[in-house]
């Protein structure tokens, strides 16, 4: 039997030949190399040639007839992006990255646009705009992150998905759905599982033996937040036999903190995220409320700054990698089959523990 040659790997093959796809050197007729050709360019065994083709079939970029060789699909190599909370986190940029990066190692092209970073109201309407242009670049799917932290933030959504339906565009959501749980709706969902999140975080606190929490809710959140709190919520419930408060502000709002700090008495505060988490830590500190020694805090996402931050942020770690592989994954199959029922995909989470919530003793023994 002979051996595959030592010489240029398969994928290699494939990741040039992808690119001349993409440049349309076998446009037209849609005619592509035969086995023959390929072994003969690069030098390589006729196993090699075919498991070249075969990951150039796997990425929907070629298709086989019988008695007609190998061709090129006729088919948009355009996919849609659409991102806002890139605005709110440095997790969502990542999230962004990977699907950059994965759309080029399958051979897709993007299209996306900027969001208004602090306007809510014109990240809305942008958003909207945006999913209109990629009506009109035809793209062949949509990745998309609900818009939030706006009054109309669900009929924004709708739109959105409605423009895309009437153009036949398929739609996977990452994060959270454009429907309030426990609805669902028709479009398949990539996203960690939040409430799992939030019991981790609570069975944490619960540990150092904290029995009230205040979780901070920002108004016209995500649903995603509400998801991470209703976990806290429960698990506290559950282990403690009281409910978690919540305090509705924006964490660099000394006095509604102060109001809510007062109110309920908290022995630990639990963010949105570490961003919100960062900003509740100066306006403590202004309030002379000493992290762990005072208030325990804990954030969500695990960005750089909850390990930069002096005490380190107590955080979930979401994997956006993940993420991003399976959002762009969903999409393709949908755009492969589109009458498949719709699909919920949950990621797991990771508790990273730092002094932030650790009692004094602890504290001390901790970086």
């Amino acid at each position: 039997m002979k051996r595959e040659s030592a010489g240029i790997d398969y994928r290699e093959i494939a990741r040039v030949l992808r690119d001349e796809i993409r440049r349309g050197a076998y446009s037209g007729s849609g005619a592509f190399p035969s086995l023959t050709r390929i072994m003969s360019r690069f030098g390589v065994t006729r196993m090699s040639a075919v498991r070249s083709v075969a990951e150039l079939k796997r990425l929907g970029l070629v298709g086989a007839r019988k008695g007609s060789g190998t061709y090129v699909l006729d088919k948009n190599r355009t996919i849609g992006l659409v991102i806002p909370g890139t605005a709110d986190s440095e997790f969502f940029v990542a999230v962004t990255e990977g699907l950059v990066e994965g759309c080029a190692g399958c051979g897709m092209d993007l299209v996306a646009g900027d969001v208004f970073p602090v306007d809510h109201r014109l990240r809305s309407i942008q958003a909207q705009r945006l999913a209109e242009h990629m009506v009109a670049e035809n793209v062949a799917g949509v990745i998309m992150q609900p818009v939030g932290f706006a009054e109309d933030a669900d009929r924004v959504n709708a739109t959105i998905a409605d423009i895309l339906d009437r153009a036949g565009i398929p739609l996977v959501l990452v994060d959270y759905d454009i429907v309030p749980p426990p609805a669902r709706s028709r479009y398949d969902l990539v996203a960690t599982d939040h409430f799992a999140a939030g019991r981790k975080i609570a069975a944490h606190l619960v540990s150092m033996g904290v029995r009230r929490v205040c979780c901070l809710l920002r108004r016209l959140c995500a649903d995603s937040v509400h998801a991470r709190f209703a976990g806290v919520d429960a698990t506290l419930r559950h282990s403690a036999g009281r409910h978690a408060d919540i305090i509705v502000a924006e964490p660099d709002d000394v006095d509604a903190i102060s109001a809510g700090i007062g109110k309920y008495r908290p022995e630990a505060i639990v963010c949105s995220n570490d961003m919100a988490a960062a900003a509740l830590a100066k306006t403590l500190r202004k309030l002379r409320v000493r992290v762990p020694r005072d208030m325990l805090l804990a954030g969500f996402d695990d960005v750089k700054l909850a390990g930069a931050m002096k005490p380190g942020l107590t955080s979930v770690r979401q994997y956006c990698d993940e993420l991003s592989s399976l959002a762009l994954r969903t999409l393709l199959e949908r755009m492969r089959a589109p009458s498949i029922p719709p699909r919920k995909i949950l990621l797991d989470s990771t508790l990273v523990v730092r002094r932030s919530t650790l009692c004094m003793s602890k504290a001390a023994k901790s970086p």
